[in-house]
Parts: structure tokens; C-alpha cells; sequence
């Protein structure tokens, strides 16, 4: 990674203002780097932070059982987002960090570590601290660390490795520094051996001398005052501290053996161990993530951030810009790493830049995901999971739900394709009962990519639903993965997106352009009584695109429904817009429709903005 870290600081605390001895601290790290930006972040604006730049993770930042392990969660993000250096606030610097930008990321030694399953998994004696750290925006070993502290508390099961090793009557405190503190970054780096050569840590010269633990390197000190910590009665406080250092006592011996120094030469080989045990999980199918994107500097950095925490290793991000005049470009380039490719065309379309997207991409498997939709972090993983891995023609789908601005309050409602379908049945019952998935639900093998061909540039409207009806066509069937979601921001009309028609000619053209494909495609799987009844209630609930505007395309559909052995009629309107027609006519009734339809949604649009502010502003109170 060449992104070097930038001249930031970060802290945090419950409330500006703070206690002499943290503000002299703090003063001090502004004397010594006076040219560097300094921000601090109180109860109120780490909410506002989340709510603003992560609403994706607002369920899992509240749903955090201590406090500490939010604060936990807010350094790597806002580290993560902004780039910079983090110091708690009983951290004191003795020298300026200018020496340090040279690197991408740089973690301290903590110490040696209680954990058995460091020590002997990845014969790693010692952990890194997160009291203190810096890292480029949109480091992917930051993105690495947030994946895991989501992991961790969905899965709490996945903690309880580390815990090997620590004494019975400090096993909670040591949950929350393996869930979200030292124990997991410490962890994640001996996961990840590649992610792992791009952190500096800062080494003592000698790691088995406590007099050298909890020290920014030669840069600075750390207090350990501890305020997080659970209230307990002194006595027991002491006796835990009692039997941790007897603890330490004993594997000091153990690491006096492997000798001082865990400088570079030595990391360098235990990176090697580590890589050797890890290959197993490592050696997946890789994903490609495609991103197209237009026009979508609100939303691309949430969308980015979803497909980089997703958990699943390994992958690859691919962000094709599609002509943007805003800042997409500009966003989606602070987030280009080793893993994060950002490339840009002149627009051409949706299509034309899913193309280019998949002309790019290495990935065994495709994940489509449109530039203003979110990923839960474990929808690929538990898609990946799910799959038979000898078949390369099964399509794997997953549930969705659609959200404006608050995506924790998103509703998940199945409906009759969230199950194993034929590709057939699944045609039926999409066009018979007016049903469809989402595009980013779909995990698609490359086998099925090149059997389906190209995206159809011709469809401005609806060219997901045909591409997938060729996808369906390759396949040996459907595949829904219960658990995996997907966040859609929608509907179309709220945001002007491309899944809306309106009163555009070239999209209606499409949507019938599209529409007659559907048909074409199911009839060649099977042309029976049950097919045309679909395909007649499929044209049914499109006729009103084309009534009266395009009677030319309603008289094409009305044949086709013949020749299908049925009829369509004329398209009906709800009673609140009939008495229009009835005297103004079919044109200002249909103009009236969409008009009300906008304003509704234009008006539940702000109103879930202002939702979203007034939690905002809760929590601030509250704090």
C-alpha cells in the first residue's frame, strides 16, 4: 500500500471537557506537532459520526454490551474513514510523529500475551496495542480489525479461543480486550500474515522487559489508567492482578527462550508460520465485487465501506465510474488499496459499466452491487458457505429489504423466490406473481457470467432483470441463503434512480424491449398453459407504462397477449385517480398518479432524514 498516513489526530472522550491531567496531555500532543489537523470527538459527535458516515453499522455499534468496546469500535472506523494517528487520553509523546508518516500503518507492542491460542496457534507471543495507532484512510488492515470486532459480536463463539490461558476471575475484562481491544487487532495480524507486512509495529528492544511494555514505540508512553474497566470490589481487583502477573511471571520464561527481540528478522518468520496456518482459510474462491457507479457521491463511500467489512476473504473490489459529474470519482479514490481498484469511463450507461467492471475482475465468483446498496458483513461468506462447491452452474441468491437513510430500520419480507427454485419455476413465479430480487442478492460462479453473456446496453430500464433471466437460463437452478441481506436503498422514484421509469421514452422503449425477452426466455424452458398465464399477468402490470402515451408498444403487448391465448385490457387506476380521468382524461390522471407518488415518497424521504437527525440529537442529549 503506498498511501502514507496523513498529519491527523484523533481522540475521544465522553465530554470536551476534560480533566487537568488529560488536558495537559492533550496540549502536548499539539505542542509537539503543531502542523498536524486535531480533532476530537465527544459522546454526541462520535453519534453523529456513526450515524453519518457508518449508518450501516448503527445496529452493531449500540449493540455492543460496554462502552468501551463502542469507543472501541468508533477509533477504527473514524481512523479508518479519516486516516491519522489515535491516542487515548492518558497517552503522553515525548517527540514529534513526523518520522512515522512515512509508513501506511503503525501499531505499538502491548506486551506479551495470557493467550494460549496466539502462543500456540501462530507462536506469537505478544500482542499490539490500540491504545495509541495510525493508518492511511481506507487501510485494509483497519478494514480487517472492524470486520472482526463484527464478527466477534455476532459470534461470540469466535472469542473464545483467545481466552486460553486467562485466569477465571478476570475472563470478562479480557472478553471486551479480545472483542474489540488489543486481543483482536493482535489477532488480526497474525491472521492475515499479507495485511500483517503492511503495519509497522514498534518494537522495545527487549519485549521481555515490563519496563518497555505500553510504550508508543520511543515516541511516547501510555498510563494504563484503566477507567474502563468494571467496578470491583479492591480486594478482588487485587487478587486478579495477583494471579495475572503470576501468570506473566511464568510465560516470561517461555519467551526468554525465543530471546529479546521481536524485531523485523524474527516477525518476518513468524509471518511465514503464520501464512502456513492460515492458508487453509485462505484459499477460497475468490470474489469479485463490482461496483457501478454514476453520479453517487451521498452514498458510494457507505457502499464501499459495506463491501470492504464484508468478511469473506478473499475478494477483490472493482468500482467503475460511469461519467460522474460529482465527486464519485474523488470519494471512490480514497478508498483504493491493494484490494480496491477504481477505474472511470465516459458514460455510457449502467450496462456498458458492468461490462468494463467484469472485463476487470480475476473473481471465481461475481458479486453485483449497485453503488448506493449495502452488504450485511456476512452475506458472501455465508452465500460462499452454502454452495456446492463441485457445481459451478448453482445461483446462489439471498434476502433484501429496502431502507431510504436508516438502514437498521429495514424490514426483511420474503416473498415467493426467497427459496431453491428451478429456473423455470423461479420465471413463474417472478413474472405470474410480479415478484423480484434485488441485484446484489445474486452470488453468480464465473461459469454462469460467461454462459449468460454480456449486459444488453440497449436496456436503460430493467437491464438487471433481463440479464438475470440469462443467468437463470445457464443455471441448474436457484439456491436462497437464509441470513445473507442485502440493503437496498430505494424505491427509484424517491432518488431519481435507474430502476425508475417514469415518463422517459427511451426507459419505456427498454421496459418493453425487456419485457418481450421475459416472455421469450421462459417459453423456450417450457410453452405450456401455466407459462402463458405468467407471461399474461406479466404484461398485465406493465401495461400502464405504455397507456395511453404509447399506444404504438400497448397494441404490440395486446397482440402478444392474443397470440398467448389471452387478453390484457385496459389498465386500471385506484378509485382516488379515476374520477380524474373520468373528466380530464387518461394523460392527467396518469400525471397525477406520478405526481402524488413523488411527492409521497419525496415527503417520506425527509421524513426518515429527519428520523435520523432527531436520533442524532437523542443521543447527544443522553450523553
Amino acid at each position: 500500500m503506498n498511501r502514507k498516513i496523513p498529519k491527523r489526530i484523533i481522540q475521544t472522550g465522553r465530554e470536551v471537557d476534560q480533566p487537568l491531567r488529560n488536558r495537559a496531555m492533550m496540549t502536548n500532543l499539539k505542542l509537539l506537532n503543531p502542523d498536524f489537523e486535531y480533532l476530537f470527538f465527544d459522546e454526541s459527535a462520535v453519534q453523529a459520526f456513526i450515524n453519518q458516515e457508518f449508518p450501516q453499522y448503527r445496529e452493531v455499534f449500540d449493540a455492543f454490551r460496554f462502552p468501551i468496546q463502542r469507543y472501541d469500535f468508533f477509533r477504527y472506523l473514524a481512523v479508518y474513514r479519516l486516516g491519522g494517528f489515535y491516542f487515548d487520553l492518558d497517552v503522553l509523546l515525548a517527540d514529534p510523529l513526523t518520522s512515522l508518516l512515512e509508513f501506511s500503518c503503525v501499531f505499538p507492542f502491548e506486551g506479551l500475551t495470557l493467550s494460549r491460542f496466539l502462543r500456540g496457534q501462530y507462536k506469537m507471543d505478544w500482542e499490539i496495542g490500540n491504545y495509541g495507532f495510525g493508518a492511511a484512510a481506507g487501510h485494509p488492515f483497519l478494514a480487517k480489525v472492524i470486520e472482526n470486532c463484527i464478527r466477534g459480536q455476532k459470534d461470540p463463539s469466535w472469542v473464545k479461543p483467545m481466552m486460553k490461558g486467562v485466569p477465571l476471575l478476570s475472563r470478562i475484562e479480557y472478553v471486551i480486550l479480545y472483542a474489540t481491544g488489543p486481543g483482536v487487532i493482535s489477532r488480526t495480524l497474525a491472521e492475515n500474515p499479507e495485511l500483517a507486512k503492511t503495519v509497522k509495529v514498534l518494537f522495545p528492544d527487549d519485549v521481555c522487559d515490563v519496563k518497555n511494555w505500553n510504550r508508543f514505540g520511543e515516541f511516547g508512553i501510555h498510563f494504563m489508567e484503566g477507567s474502563w474497566r468494571l467496578r470491583k470490589n479492591q480486594v478482588l481487583r487485587r487478587i486478579e492482578q495477583l494471579l495475572e502477573i503470576r501468570k506473566i511471571h511464568r510465560l516470561l520464561r517461555e519467551s526468554q527462550k525465543l530471546g529479546k527481540t521481536r524485531q523485523h528478522d524474527t516477525l518476518e518468520g513468524q509471518l511465514t508460520l503464520m501464512s502456513e496456518s492460515t492458508s487453509a482459510r485462505s484459499n477460497g474462491p475468490l470474489v469479485s465485487i463490482l461496483i457501478p457507479a454514476h453520479n453517487a457521491e451521498k452514498w458510494i463511500a457507505d457502499t464501499l465501506n459495506s463491501a470492504i467489512a464484508q468478511t469473506y476473504e478473499p475478494k477483490e473490489i472493482i468500482v467503475v465510474d460511469d461519467g460522474s459529474c460529482d465527486r464519485t470519482l474523488e470519494i471512490a479514490r480514497r478508498f483504493e488499496s491493494e484490494q480496491v481498484r477504481v477505474v472511470s469511463q465516459k458514460q455510457q450507461g449502467a450496462a456498458a459499466a458492468r461490462n468494463n467492471a467484469i472485463s476487470l475482475s480475476r473473481g471465481d465468483y461475481i458479486q453485483w452491487l449497485d453503488a448506493d446498496d449495502l452488504l450485511s458483513p456476512d452475506k458472501i461468506a455465508l452465500q460462499i458457505g452454502a454452495r456446492h462447491a463441485e457445481n459451478k452452474r448453482e445461483l446462489l441468491s439471498s434476502g433484501f429489504a429496502r431502507f431510504i437513510h436508516r438502514p437498521y430500520r429495514a424490514e426483511f419480507k420474503p416473498s415467493g423466490l426467497w427459496r431453491d427454485l428451478s429456473p423455470l419455476e423461479w420465471l413463474i413465479t417472478k413474472m405470474g406473481e410480479n415478484q423480484y430480487m434485488q441485484t446484489a442478492t445474486w452470488l453468480v460462479s464465473r461459469e454462469l457470467t460467461q454462459a449468460a453473456g454480456p449486459w444488453d446496453m440497449r436496456l436503460l430500464s430493467d437491464d438487471d432483470g433481463e440479464y438475470f433471466c440469462r443467468i437463470l437460463l445457464a443455471s441448474d437452478g436457484v439456491r436462497f441463503v437464509p441470513g445473507a441481506k442485502v440493503y437496498y436503498r430505494g424505491p427509484g422514484l424517491a432518488f431519481g434512480g435507474l430502476s425508475h421509469i417514469g415518463q422517459s421514452q427511451k426507459k419505456i422503449e427498454a421496459h418493453w424491449l425487456s419485457m418481450q425477452l421475459h416472455i421469450g426466455y421462459v417459453r423456450s424452458l417450457e410453452d405450456s398453459k401455466r407459462v402463458h398465464e405468467a407471461c399474461l399477468n406479466f404484461l398485465r402490470t406493465s401495461q400502464i407504462y405504455f397507456y395511453p402515451d404509447r399506444m404504438d408498444i400497448a397494441r404490440k403487448a395486446e397482440e402478444l397477449a392474443a397470440e398467448l391465448g389471452g387478453e390484457i385490457g385496459t389498465p386500471t387506476l385506484s378509485w382516488k385517480f379515476s374520477w380524474i380521468k373520468k373528466m380530464f382524461g387518461w394523460r392527467s390522471a396518469k400525471a397525477c398518479q406520478h405526481l402524488m407518488l413523488k411527492i409521497r415518497w419525496t415527503c417520506t424521504r425527509y421524513l426518515d432524514l429527519a428520523l435520523l437527525k432527531a436520533r442524532t440529537l437523542t443521543a447527544r442529549q443522553k450523553a
